[in-house]
């Protein structure tokens, strides 16, 4: 059986001192949500009473995989921690921090200055959601003023909700935070976790200030967004950006990524990997970590070939995610060439499905 991981709500403001009043509606939103979710009070299992994660509960959840589901209140600046003008919640999967979806309500929409709807999906249908067979992207945002932690905390929610809600896996700043720190023995898994999900894309956004003279609470920027290929190649490509300063539009930032970003992610279903490159004993693949290609890993190739994946590489013929494999054997009559596909060996690396990894889930 699941569990659904539920923290305390997190109060994104400037005063540290919360009204009873005020934790009073966190908790009933934190309430109306796990009803969402067809969870009733009796099945509360833990409760956790001490440490830095003292109120987190955990309750028994009828669904095939674990998840945190994160709630916050965000308070406009320099105002006391009373009237709350946004509630959110995220949905995010506790095997590898994809953020499998949000919703928002907005309490105070003086304290907008642009159009911005209530969230209209139901955290039911969120968490029955399926994800396409593309490699996860990562989120990250970057601000140089101080009202950055609401803003950072309501474009993540908006970006992860429409890329979740278009089947991409996506992990953001939000999903990590949440996914690593609340690391508790109550909270552990049998099964040894994978953390973060394996990004094959970066979306960095850093959102700048001029001449900001005081804290607002919904400031105007400017902004660059860059996609860049993560841990795999230091290959950078310009999204796009907005040079005059305008107030921050979370809903137009997350459909330009949607957009710009989704044709270029690549299909993780790959059996089967070609060969790009030759150079004497050792062959060039148009594949490797993100596919599931280990060092030390063997493939199997046309006439009987075999091959040793001995190193991984960022780039290698426009591919930002390859590796070098060392030929083990070749027929001498009929050699290995580019183009060639190899395989996983099955005698010695079955490969895991996609589902019994979790990520279709």
């Amino acid at each position: 059986m699941a569990f659904i991981i539920l923290p305390p709500t997190v109060m994104i403001s400037e005063n540290p001192e919360t009204a009873a009043a005020t934790l009073a509606r966190a908790k009933a939103y934190q309430e109306q949500l796990l009803q969402q979710l067809g969870i009733a009070k009796n099945q509360q299992q833990t409760s956790i009473v001490k440490g830095a994660y003292r109120g987190t509960r955990i309750f028994l959840w009828n669904k095939s995989y674990n998840a945190y589901l994160a709630t916050y209140f965000s308070f406009p600046n320099g105002k006391k921690q009373n009237d709350e003008y946004l509630e959110t919640a995220s949905l995010i999967r506790h095997s590898d921090c994809v953020q499998m979806g949000s919703v928002w309500k907005i309490i105070n929409k003086s304290f907008i200055p642009i159009s911005m709807e209530n969230s209209t999906e139901d955290l039911l249908k969120i968490s029955n959601r399926t994800f396409i067979d593309k490699s996860p992207l990562r989120v990250d945002t970057f601000f140089n003023f101080r009202s950055e932690y609401r803003l950072q905390n309501i474009l993540e929610t908006f970006v992860g909700e429409k890329l979740a809600a278009n089947g991409i896996q996506n992990l953001t700043n939000l999903s990590r935070i949440v996914c690593k720190e609340i690391d508790v023995k109550e909270l552990k898994s049998d099964k040894q976790l994978e953390y973060p999900a394996r990004a094959h894309r970066d979306i960095i956004i850093n959102f700048s200030a001029n001449l900001l003279q005081e804290k607002e609470t919904w400031p105007k920027v400017n902004y660059k967004a860059q996609l860049n290929s993560g841990v795999f190649a230091e290959k950078h490509e310009d999204l796009f950006s907005d040079k005059i300063e305008n107030y921050i539009n979370p809903q137009k930032i997350a459909d330009d990524i949607l957009t710009k970003v989704v044709p270029l992610l690549h299909d993780i279903r790959a059996e089967e990997f070609k060969i790009i490159r030759r150079y004497r004993g050792w062959v060039y693949l148009n594949r490797g970590r993100a596919f599931g290609l280990q060092v030390g890993m063997r493939l199997v190739g046309p006439n009987h070939s075999t091959f040793h994946i001995i190193r991984y590489l960022p780039e290698v013929n426009g591919e930002i995610d390859s590796c070098i494999a060392f030929i083990r054997y070749e027929d001498k009559e009929k050699p290995v060439l580019v183009g060639d596909i190899l395989k996983i060996d099955p005698t010695l690396f079955p490969k895991a499905k996609i589902s019994d990894t979790n990520l279709n889930k």
